[in-house]
């Protein structure tokens, strides 16, 4: 609280005369805190004290309002439906015991608009019946419900929806190897895409003959209700040479591990085979316009840095030159 002084000073009568002034404050600022401290303590003295509360408080219960209750409790009903509805893809838009069912499919593939599908069951008198349905053309129901001995069984409901995944998949497949073929090979499938054929030209190197060996091929696949890869595939055997046969079997492998259109690029386009795609319009790579030399500006900011010198304009003749002449 006090500054220490050093007392170790020399006998000198005016070090002396300061050193006793020195004490003298220093007993005097002692006398003052000594005074502001007993003001403190008369001041806090004379505050009015709190009894200390000694009885035990209880916790207040908070009721919440019922209307808060309910609602939370419907946002929460509606966040877990949105949620299932994301994960399964199925919707029960209406229900009536004893009466109907309606389920809403939502179709979750890339598509330009939303795409969702109905089904309405009827269930009067203990029928389950399908009463009325909204699926696409060519969607084969009867093959999913055969299976299963009542409509109203959970694993029915997601073999239907299983069974549109696929199809809209297999469509996507289509769809997308007309446009890589175009013109160069002809297609044709079932409305409910599970019958595929692809006829075109294709053409091999035969030894002993200059010109490749030009063969038609029709290449048809098979699928379930259920896949999106081809169960089983075939080719026009008998209109085929001998060995032709287990050499497009063999490049058709890949078929079964990617999509229709990945699949056949690589079989019959990227030459993984003997047998590679005859092209009916081929189109030369056009030459890349090539790009005008750039033409030097002198740097209008930082005259210093001018970037128009160019070595090979200067002339050959140097200042030793110039001087002899």
């Amino acid at each position: 609280m006090f500054r220490k002084v050093d007392k170790k000073l020399p006998d000198d009568s005016e070090n002396q005369e300061l050193q006793e002034e020195i004490k003298q404050l220093e007993e005097k600022l002692k006398e003052k805190h000594n005074e502001w401290f007993q003001i403190q303590r008369n001041r806090y003295r004379s505050l009015p004290h709190r009894k200390p509360n000694t009885s035990k408080n209880k916790p207040e219960t908070f009721v919440r309002p019922q209307k808060i209750i309910l609602q939370n409790s419907i946002e929460n009903v509606r966040r877990n439906l949105e949620l299932m509805l994301m994960v399964s893809g199925m919707e029960v838009q209406s229900y009536a015991a004893g009466d109907h069912c309606c389920i809403v499919y939502h179709m979750q593939h890339d598509a330009e608009n939303e795409v969702k599908h109905g089904l309405r069951i009827d269930m009067k008198a203990g029928k389950n019946e399908v009463t009325k349905c909204s699926f696409p053309l060519g969607f084969n129901l009867k093959a999913v419900i055969e299976e299963f001995d009542n409509v109203m069984m959970p694993a029915c409901l997601g073999s239907i929806r299983k069974a549109l995944v696929a199809y809209y998949d297999r469509l996507g497949q289509f769809e997308a190897l007309q446009k890589l073929l175009n013109v160069e090979a002809q297609l044709f499938k079932k409305l409910d895409t599970s019958h595929v054929k692809i006829s075109f030209f294709a053409e091999t190197d035969v030894e002993g003959e200059d010109e490749p060996v030009v063969i038609n091929i029709v290449l048809t696949l098979d699928y379930r209700v259920y896949d999106i890869r081809p169960k089983t595939y075939c080719f026009n055997e008998n209109d085929l040479p001998e060995d032709a046969p287990a050499a497009l079997r063999n490049q058709c492998a890949v078929f079964r591990k990617k999509s229709l259109q990945k699949a056949f690029k690589e079989a019959f386009m990227d030459g993984i085979g003997p047998y590679r795609l005859m092209q009916q319009l081929k189109t030369e790579p056009q030459p890349k316009p090539q790009r005008r030399p750039k033409r030097f500006r002198p740097n209008k900011h930082n005259y210093n840095n001018d970037d128009t010198f160019l070595p090979e304009e200067c002339s050959d003749q140097g200042e030793e030159d110039e001087v002899e002449q």
